[in-house]
């Protein structure tokens, strides 16, 4: 085997190897225990009766499955994002090396790429991103392959696999048409062909999976993004492109990034007519152009929110992606390792391994939910931690009868806290009994009860 080839498998392993020890060890948090209790647990004819935001319908499907298969553990919920958390990492590998050949630059863009620790997060945790991006790679492959070849059959295919994408999460609505719109004006005169195969390829795998839940859904359901442009860039520097935390002044940290994010934006711009004469680089790099493009279209005419946490990594993966394009052109190749090396080095030291990032305070859930079988009586808790609570009250068959949804009452046996929520247990005399190292919540025991 090829010395790089050997480097991939190996990295992909070890992280893939990761993935699997944190599906199984860490605590189911607030929005998998919420996609869960209300959708991939019920039978299928009480899935699609609402919608949420949080219901990542194909995914929620393939949970359910595995859910029904292998049983209630985290792990098995997980499992089909862990799953295409590696075939992702396999067709990143591929399409970089497809992109730049078997070097070093190739393997510098994979680990800036899979270091990112909202990235990794994602590529275990019970949700869609996950597949979502590996279903988009894979498409992007399959018409990065092509090459001049491309015909209906690898159309029709790269549409079907974004149209699984999009099943797998909405978010991946801008970056998918992005890349079937820069492969149709790359194709000249068959471009016209091959975006409406593409189209309607996508259009006849998504809309059976996504239907049932979205003839539910009403403009509220889309809740989750930012406002604005500024507060969507301190987020997308903050969580996904050079990422802080521990003890850093993250005010300081933040500012000076944020400052840093159009120089490195500029410098992609100007490079761009470099790729000009590069088809396979220009299919790789002008998506993100018209991804941000049709982002801002949406929010001026249909009042979309921008992208926020989460919900950015596609647009994260796109911007890295279209660095590893301008790595093609000799001039400037040496400047964008240079951005790799420090995107890498910022993503190791703001990685964990133990909790996810967005959901630190269901770090230990698992743990300190057991502490409510020392006494029968109802659980209560602040709101953010009801839903991964109820999960493991159900899982272990806590003696506990019930969680108390309005987070609070005199009857209460039991009160989790979150670091913010601990005035109303300590003032309404609650016995501290437990405490979680990492996510500071304490767990409170009313003692007249």
């Amino acid at each position: 085997m090829p010395p790089i080839r050997l480097l991939f498998a190996l990295l992909i392993t070890a992280v893939s190897v990761l993935n699997v020890t944190r599906s199984v060890r860490q605590s189911l948090t607030i929005d998998e225990a919420m996609t869960f209790l209300s959708f991939s647990s019920k039978p299928l004819g009480e899935m699609f009766v609402y919608y949420d935001a949080n219901n990542h319908v194909l995914f929620t499907l393939l949970s359910r499955a595995s859910f029904l298969a292998l049983g209630d553990a985290e792990w098995a919920i997980r499992l089909p994002a862990v799953v295409a958390g590696v075939a992702f990492l396999v067709l990143l590998a591929r399409v970089l090396v497809r992109l730049l050949g078997e070097n070093g630059m190739a393997v510098a863009a994979w680990v800036a790429v899979g270091s990112n620790p909202l990235l990794l997060d994602h590529l275990v945790a019970g949700r869609g991103y996950g597949l979502a991006l590996a279903l988009w790679m894979g498409a992007l492959w399959v018409l990065l392959d092509g090459g001049e070849a491309g015909g209906w059959g690898r159309w029709a295919g790269a549409g079907v696999l974004l149209g699984l994408a999009l099943a797998a999460n909405l978010n991946l609505l801008y970056a998918g048409v992005a890349t079937g719109l820069t492969y149709a004006l790359l194709r000249g005169r068959r471009g016209a062909q091959a975006a409406l195969v593409m189209a309607g390829a996508t259009l006849l795998t998504a809309a059976p999976i996504l239907y049932p839940a979205l003839r539910h859904a009403t403009r509220d359901n889309f809740y989750y993004g930012a406002e604005s442009w500024s507060h969507c860039v301190d987020q997308f520097v903050w969580l996904a492109m050079m990422p802080v935390h521990g003890d850093w002044n993250l005010g300081a940290m933040l500012a000076g990034q944020t400052r840093l994010l159009p120089w490195l934006v500029g410098a992609v711009a100007l490079s761009g007519p470099l790729l000009w004469r590069r088809r396979q680089a220009l299919l790789v790099a002008l998506p993100v152009v018209l991804a941000l493009g049709l982002t801002e279209a949406a929010h001026r005419w249909a009042g979309v929110r921008y992208p926020l946490g989460r919900t950015a990594l596609p647009l994260f993966v796109l911007t890295l992606l279209a660095m590893a394009a301008l790595a093609t052109v000799p001039r400037v190749r040496y400047g964008v390792v240079v951005v790799f090396v420090l995107l890498t080095g910022s993503h190791l030291a703001a990685s964990r391994w133990s909790y996810f990032g967005e959901w630190p305070g269901d770090g230990e859930s698992r743990e300190l939910a057991r502490v409510a079988a020392g006494q029968e009586g109802p659980m209560c808790a602040t709101w953010t931690l009801l839903p991964a609570l109820e999960y493991y009250r159900l899982r272990y068959r806590l003696p506990a009868p019930e969680m108390v949804l309005n987070e609070r009452g005199p009857g209460c046996v039991w009160f989790f806290a979150a670091r913010a929520d601990r005035q109303w247990p300590e003032e309404n005399g609650f016995v501290a009994v437990a405490a979680g190292a990492q996510s500071k919540v304490k767990v409170y025991r009313n003692p007249g009860l």
